[in-house]
């Protein structure tokens, strides 16, 4: 009870500070340029849930694919590679020599193989969100105490339970922390790909609120996007409070 009153008053505590800043910039740089924020607020309940609900839930299905793909596929691979040497040798300068690529440079090729629709803009979010979640797993999973896995299988566990109980709670906190950075890339690079080719998404919502020099509807689809970013946040914290309760017996 008393960790969730602290954790209240700090986003409390949050939203006045930069509520605060926004009003000095508002101040700052004209209302025309960047509305007080309640002048947004109260765009923002003027045009939800129609039309914003279905931009919001548009950009929320391809984040969701996404993360659900990419979880799927880098995770027992990213295991994989961090406990086998020779598949760490086979895979790992592929990896190297394609995570450091800004996977936006990749539109043009993921619209030509997976042509205009919604594939092409979740393939592109799960780049993103594969290479730091495989990334951090391998390393994750590589760096398991190997005394942790003798013990167990001292203890009669077999190989494959051994990736249950040991490397998995393990390898957890690093696969959380992936998440939040790949999360926060992956709505930029959603943003840019709904851009193209879409009538609906927070990014065509915002771009398309700026050729009309509608600059309040413009604002009031980056704070649509924000909350999704903060709502996805929120889920990935509380994910971890879930499965990762040990770390606040450590703590």
């Amino acid at each position: 009870m008393t960790g969730g009153v602290q954790r209240a008053g700090r986003a409390a505590s949050a939203v006045a500070v930069f509520g605060l800043l926004w009003v000095g910039l508002s101040l700052l740089l004209g209302r025309r340029i960047l509305p007080f924020p309640w002048t947004v607020v109260r765009r923002f309940v003027e045009l939800f849930p129609v039309p914003l609900l279905a931009h919001m839930a548009a950009s929320l299905a391809r984040v969701v694919a996404a993360l659900a793909v990419s979880f799927a596929v880098a995770l027992p691979l990213g295991i994989a590679m961090g406990r086998v040497k020779a598949l760490d040798w086979l895979l790992s300068p592929a990896s190297y020599l394609l995570f450091p690529v800004p996977k936006i440079a990749l539109l043009p090729v993921v619209l030509l193989v997976f042509g205009l629709g919604n594939v092409a803009k979740v393939f592109l979010v799960m780049l993103v969100l594969f290479f730091q979640i495989l990334t951090s797993v391998r390393d994750a999973a590589k760096g398991v105490d190997r005394r942790y896995l003798l013990s167990f299988r001292s203890l009669g566990g077999s190989r494959i339970q051994s990736i249950r109980f040991v490397i998995l709670p393990a390898l957890l906190p690093s696969l959380f922390t992936a998440l939040r950075v790949g999360s926060g890339t992956a709505l930029a690079v959603l943003f840019f790909a709904e851009t193209f080719f879409t009538r609906f998404g927070l990014g065509y919502f915002i771009m398309d609120s700026w050729t009309r020099v509608a600059y309040l509807d413009m604002y009031v689809g980056i704070m649509g996007l924000s909350l999704l970013g903060l709502g996805i946040f929120a889920a990935l914290d509380l994910a971890e409070r879930l499965l990762c309760g040990w770390k606040s017996i450590q703590g």
